[in-house]
């Protein structure tokens, strides 16, 4: 969206059920900013009614101060903006402004109260620096009265008269304002050609998109359409028609002179001024019952909330007792748990009393056991003492022994060596033997004469062959033999030993 102004502050001005809602929402869908906080869609708006909820709070408050509601007939109270509510709800509405829209270059804020208070919202778009627009929503004012009759249930000559008192002060106070007068005819049967020529004229430019607005406008919103509607047929019906078809005129692009609506507003006056009494009497008595309602209202939302409150203690209180109820049964499971445990405890008690009593008697037992073994430790250690000193003695004749096991030892070596040598001499005897057999072979020829000779020193060679294999076989068997003895005598001095040492245990 391009802007042509910077900072621009749009104002929707209308009667109630007018076609402010629709008109709002187009902006929006047309990218003017509306601030947050707005008020929730209902019943009889389903698509929203685009309005800041802190704006209709400081209307409301407004014009509660001015001893009037927004559904209050009568006129303001003269000089009413020079009121000290007047000044507290512009500080208020530009701190609204400045909170909502800091930095937007266009915005807009709808609220149909505001049209019988737009010289304090126009003078606070001016101080917190946005220029000011106005955008005038019109629609047939028995049309308007048929859907406050089928929404509220008033009479059409309360909604003219309320339409004039909306539609003759926004117009008049929106004068030297750059403005527009929109109908919701209008907006109905062209909404984006409507939406783009109301914002040209408002100095506001929008790239358009028919889709979106086609899809947010609905010719079904319309449930009243060509003036068809409620009226009172009173001199009101006449005063408001002449005012509609002069604002139709303005949304035509005419040049409607203010004093036109002045006369309309002279004729309001004129026709009033007879009944004013009685208009005014019933508006403060409207007004006083409305506030009882209100009261009432309030006595009644603070008993909803008390009855609420009570539903919801009762529920947790539901939930808290069921809480208990599993809390205690966890409790009884625990419970019988614990006092099986303390019946198996008390068994378990007896059984340890039983088992104490029995170690306590084998305690006594084992002290006699164990003094007695004392006695027997002693007797023990005195045996020990004297197999202490056997051992000694055992140990100095075992090392003589082993001293003359060694002697034996070296016996028994040096008659291996002599049994070797001799063994040596016999292999060498018999190695000359062979060498003097082969010299006889040789020589048996030449010494056929010493044969005999030569046999009878071989018979001695022989003979002395048997005799030294005769002295090693009885060397040996003379060795084995002392062996055996020598091993025999010690193995019976060891048992010997040991069977004096050992101690008569019968």
């Amino acid at each position: 969206m391009s802007v042509r102004l910077d900072r621009i502050g749009i104002l929707v001005a209308g009667m109630h059920r007018s076609g402010t809602s629709a008109i709002t929402g187009c902006l929006e869908s047309l990218g003017v900013a509306l601030g947050t906080g707005l008020l929730p869609p209902g019943s009889d708006n389903p698509k929203g009614y685009f309005e800041s909820e802190r704006a209709v709070r400081i209307d409301d408050a407004l014009l509660a101060g001015l001893d009037r509601r927004w559904d209050d007939a009568r006129a303001l109270p003269a000089g009413w903006t020079e009121t000290a509510v007047a000044t507290s709800a512009l500080a208020e509405i530009a701190a609204l402004l400045q909170d909502e829209f800091p930095a937007e270059p266009v915005f807009a804020i709808k609220d149909p109260r505001l049209s019988r208070l737009l010289p304090v919202w126009l003078d606070a778009l001016r101080r917190t620096g946005s220029t000011p627009r106005v955008v005038l929503v019109v629609r047939h004012p028995s049309e308007v009265a048929a859907s406050i009759q089928k929404r509220n249930g008033w009479s059409p000559a309360v909604s003219e008269l309320l339409w004039l008192r909306h539609m003759l002060a926004a117009e008049r106070d929106s004068r030297g304002v750059r403005r527009v007068a929109v109908t919701y005819d209008q907006l109905i049967d062209r909404p984006l050609q409507t939406m783009t020529a109301a914002l040209g004229a408002l100095g506001v430019e929008v790239d358009g998109r028919g889709d979106v607005l086609d899809a947010f406008v609905s010719a079904g919103d319309r449930h009243f359409e060509g003036g068809e509607g409620a009226a009172s047929g009173t001199g009101l019906t006449e005063i408001a028609t002449g005012v509609y078809k002069d604002c139709v005129a303005m949304a035509g692009g005419q040049d409607v002179p203010p004093a036109a609506f002045d006369r309309h507003a002279q004729a309001l006056e004129t026709l009033l001024s007879s009944t004013g009494p009685l208009v005014d009497g019933l508006g403060g008595m409207a007004l006083a019952f409305a506030r009882r309602v209100e009261e009432a209202e309030a006595e009644l939302a603070t008993v909803r909330s008390s009855l609420e409150a009570q539903l919801a203690w009762s529920k947790s209180a539901v939930e808290a007792r069921e809480r208990l109820n599993a809390e205690l049964a966890r409790v009884q499971s625990e419970l019988a748990a614990q006092v099986s445990w303390s019946e198996s405890a008390v068994a378990e008690r007896e059984r340890l009393h039983a088992a104490v009593a029995e170690l306590r008697s084998n305690l006594t037992a084992q002290t006699q056991w164990s003094e007695h073994a004392v006695d027997e430790r002693d007797r023990l250690n005195a045996a020990l003492a004297k197999l202490r000193s056997d051992l000694t003695a055992q140990i100095a004749w075992s090392e003589s022994a082993v001293v003359e096991r060694e002697k034996m030892h070296e016996t028994i070596a040096q008659l291996r060596s002599d049994l070797a040598a001799q063994v040596r001499w016999s292999e060498e005897s018999m190695a000359v033997r062979e060498q003097l057999r082969a010299e006889l072979a040789e020589a048996s020829v030449e010494l056929d004469a010493t044969r005999l000779e030569a046999q009878q020193s071989r018979q001695h060679f022989e003979a002395r062959e048997a005799a030294l294999a005769s002295d090693a076989d009885c060397l040996r068997r003379r060795l084995e033999r002392y062996e055996s003895s020598l091993f025999g005598k010690l193995h019976r001095r060891w048992v010997d030993r040991n069977s004096q040492d050992t101690p008569d245990t019968n």
